[in-house]
């Protein structure tokens, strides 16, 4: 018999006699570990080398195949109880799901931006030639480039770009600082605004601030704000959008590009895991537009 399903009736069989668990939820177990065990046969993972980034990963998966929040819930508990008992047993020598927490109903993934709102954006900027033009493409493109918050994106200084390097060093929640890789676009932005905007703009010397106001001072979070609002009220586009909105499109659009969960955690900049595991719930709209793009009798 498989190690792996010996396990799993094993685990079963104690849930019964021990805690007497009703076959309701035997059955559940049963569905739930059987499912997990298909796909670690699927990617062959060695049931004694099964790692914590393999379970992200696999919550991931999940996420893509469109569970619901509560039915993930539901198998997270159901791995958390079964690894726990794998410890207990000697299988292992760490819980491996000591750290992954399970979703709620509270933290549902708020909606991100569809590829066509983010290119109907960027195009905009393109062409837009206006006040603060390009300090607008700078707060967008790092906002959506980086997954910053709204806070750390108004604390930037020039001195944080690197610009031979392709990063962004920002500091977040706590004063913790964290380096974020960035692309050749979002850098041009910076460079523009820096050449074409912020150097016509008096400034004191000890001002480090990378986006700045007519008078040379720090922006604050009410300009960013207001610099975000006015693109999405000119486009037209769902009123409900904000800075965060790009961190959140950010974030959903690492993982729909298989980033890997402790990446995209790192560059959010989220203490612990999770906080960035409401990711693996991705938009079930996006689910079906794919669904219906793949399938040949959609």
């Amino acid at each position: 018999m498989d190690k792996f399903i010996s396990l799993i009736e094993e685990f079963l069989d104690a849930n019964t006699i021990e805690k007497g668990n009703s076959k309701n939820t035997i059955y559940a177990y049963n569905n739930d570990l059987m499912q997990f065990n298909y796909w670690v046969k699927s990617k062959n993972i060695s049931y004694s080398k099964i790692t914590e980034t393999q379970i992200e990963k696999y919550l991931i998966f999940l996420g893509k195949r469109g569970y619901e929040n509560s039915t993930i819930s539901r198998k997270t508990a159901c791995l958390k109880a079964f690894f726990k008992f794998l410890l207990k047993e000697n299988i292992y020598k760490k819980n491996i799901m000591d750290k992954i927490s399970r979703p709620t109903k509270n933290n549902l993934l708020p909606k991100s931006l569809s590829s066509n709102e983010i290119n109907k954006i960027f195009n905009y900027l393109e062409s837009n030639r206006s006040r603060n033009s390009y300090r607008d493409k700078v707060i967008i493109e790092i906002l959506y480039g980086c997954g910053l918050r709204i806070s750390e994106l108004i604390s930037l200084n020039t001195h944080d770009i690197n610009f031979e390097e392709s990063t962004i060093q920002c500091t977040g929640k706590g004063n913790k600082q964290r380096m974020i890789p960035t692309n050749n676009s979002c850098l041009k932005s910076i460079d523009d605004y820096l050449q074409n905007e912020r150097s016509k703009i008096k400034i004191l010397s000890k001002n480090q601030a990378l986006l700045v106001n007519k008078n040379g001072s720090r922006i604050t979070r009410q300009t960013a704000w207001n610099s975000v609002k006015g693109i999405i009220n000119k486009l037209k586009l769902d009123s409900d959008i904000t800075p965060h909105t790009f961190r959140h499109t950010f974030a959903t659009d690492l993982l729909k590009g298989g980033a890997n969960l402790r990446q995209v955690q790192e560059m959010l900049g989220h203490s612990s895991l999770a906080a960035t595991q409401i990711y693996t719930m991705l938009d079930n709209e996006w689910i079906k537009k794919e669904f219906l793009i793949a399938h040949p009798r959609a």
